[in-house]
């Protein structure tokens, strides 16, 4: 490979400070058999032209759909308040937002967010297992959209983010969904 100039896809080094604040995984065990009642959140990043384009995504568990996502050129903790109040805005609140223990989530604005309405806040324990519906979603997000497109600019990211999410919301068939959309399960209009 080092021949060809080729080289694998891998993770960077660990860009995540994580805060404990001892909250708990509260989905472990779980039944989610509704919309709103888990969203879940989570960070990733993009190699752009000059360095790294990061995404937040909040997700409702039941359905899969993508509430809300911000791209943005810093990981700080605007971006993900800003696509909290963007999902709650459109959709209102979820009975849990389940996080890592990233500072972004652990910030006290992230947390008074939720917890003013009576959100219940919920910690997955170190490692991907504990979020892992929205990182999920990060490897389908990279495979289908990312990867397959040459993006130099965080613009481009934007753009080809957002057609794609309207795509992954209500073309995209799911296996998990039984081969149902996103919104078809949110908006329970399967068979309608």
């Amino acid at each position: 490979m080092k021949k060809m100039g080729l080289r694998g896809i891998s993770s960077p080094k660990k860009t995540t400070i994580s805060m404990d604040k001892g909250y708990t995984n509260l989905i472990k065990n779980l039944s989610v058999n509704r919309p709103n009642r888990v969203w879940c959140a989570d960070i990733t990043y993009v190699k752009i032209l000059g360095g790294f384009g990061y995404g937040v995504a909040i997700i409702d568990l039941y359905s899969r759909k993508v509430l809300s996502m911000e791209v943005s050129n810093s990981m700080g903790k605007e971006m993900c308040l800003e696509a909290a109040r963007e999902a709650i805005k459109r959709y209102g609140f979820p009975e849990i937002i389940h996080t890592d223990k990233g500072r972004q989530f652990m910030s006290d604005e992230f947390i008074r967010l939720f917890k003013e309405q009576g959100v219940k806040i919920s910690v997955g324990d170190m490692g991907f297992r504990d979020n892992i519906y929205i990182e999920r979603f990060w490897r389908t997000y990279k495979y289908e959209c990312v990867y397959l497109r040459e993006i130099n600019t965080l613009k481009d990211l934007r753009e080809i983010t957002k057609e794609w999410i309207s795509y992954y919301n209500s073309d995209r068939l799911h296996q998990s969904l039984e081969y149902r959309s996103p919104n078809e399960i949110y908006y329970g209009t399967v068979g309608k």
